[in-house]
């Protein structure tokens, strides 16, 4: 069973934020989904099967899909970026790049959650925005999809 206390700073970081985390609830305990200073931001608190006491917080942000082209340089990109952030990281999940912060949640402070949700949202739109301009043409897939 998830610590109370923890899904309380959280209900209170999304509340003092200014959205209802009843509505943001996922369909599993422990799941949040929130729209946030341009980016969409999933909050997940949980614990693996064999050691289900033990919990993880953890906060994520779609970037990115992978680029089709400039592939390296764009690899680059991501590695002077990530070693820019604090307490987050960008990585790569099944042709998407992600903003991503991932502790055990023992000792978690809801001054912690408010930051980590703060600084994840808006890595993800700042990058988001950097990324798109510099390589806005790498992801078409084809020509048809080529817009001028």
């Amino acid at each position: 069973m998830i610590p109370f206390h923890l899904t309380e700073y959280i209900e209170q970081s999304i509340k003092e934020i200014g959205i209802d985390p009843y509505t943001s609830r996922g369909k599993k305990d422990g799941q949040w989904t929130i729209k946030y200073k341009n980016s969409t931001v999933w909050i997940d608190l949980f614990s693996y099967p064999e050691k289900p006491e033990k919990y993880y917080f953890q906060v994520m942000s779609p970037l990115c899909k992978m680029v089709d082209s400039k592939t390296e340089e764009f690899a680059i990109d991501l590695l002077e970026i990530n070693y820019m952030m604090y307490g987050s990281w960008i990585c790569k999940k099944e042709g998407w790049i992600y903003i991503l912060s991932l502790r055990e949640a023992d000792n978690l402070q809801k001054a912690e959650v408010d930051a980590t949700i703060d600084r994840v949202a808006i890595y993800s739109a700042d990058y988001w925005g950097k990324l798109s301009f510099k390589y806005k043409n790498c992801w078409i897939k084809n020509e048809e999809e080529k817009i001028e």
